[in-house]
């Protein structure tokens, strides 16, 4: 009687572990499923994100496209790339993740702090026309009468399709000499 009391709890003990372990196996499979949507899920708004461009105005975005100033462009260089400078023109340097597809761009110049640093209303100085090719992704602009920036303040440099839309924008200080 008592062996056969040993057994019985002997069988039940691997009928028990037995369940346990099925159920954990069952669970962990259930797991890793949910894991799997979740991550085709977030995969599938990565894409959604990448692929939108247009922001809440409807016009495109430009994120990954850099727009930043330099005294000027020689023989390949950049020459004295920064964020201030004082008065007098400027090369415009732009750099885009792909290319840029038009043949025709404009750089629209806005002032939009004073001397001082104080925000005002953004005020449009000029439109500059330019033909570049479509499938550049790296370029520079130099006009040395209409890319002049002649007093100081904050400006904001727009390159954009004539029709408008933005590609790319930066900003610079300009300080007095």
């Amino acid at each position: 009687m008592k062996n056969t009391l040993y057994t019985l709890k002997f069988v039940l003990a691997i009928v028990v572990s037995f369940t346990l372990l099925t159920a954990c196996s069952k669970v962990k499979e259930m797991a890793d499923k949910e894991k799997e949507k979740t991550e085709k899920t977030d995969k599938k708004e990565e894409t959604k994100k990448e692929d939108t461009k247009t922001e809440s105005s409807g016009k495109e975005e430009t994120t990954g496209n850099k727009l930043y100033f330099c005294e000027d462009y020689k023989n390949g260089k950049e020459i004295g790339v920064s964020e201030r400078f004082t008065t007098g023109w400027l090369t415009v340097m732009v750099r885009t993740e792909k290319p840029i597809g038009v043949g025709k761009v404009e750089l629209r110049l806005t002032k939009i702090k004073n001397s001082e640093g104080e925000k005002i209303s953004e005020k449009i100085i000029d439109t500059v026309p330019f033909d570049i090719q479509s499938d550049w992704t790296y370029t520079y602009f130099q006009d040395k009468s209409r890319l002049k920036f002649s007093s100081p303040g904050t400006y904001k440099v727009t390159m954009q399709k004539v029709d408008g839309t933005p590609i790319c924008s930066g900003e610079v200080e300009v300080t007095s000499r």
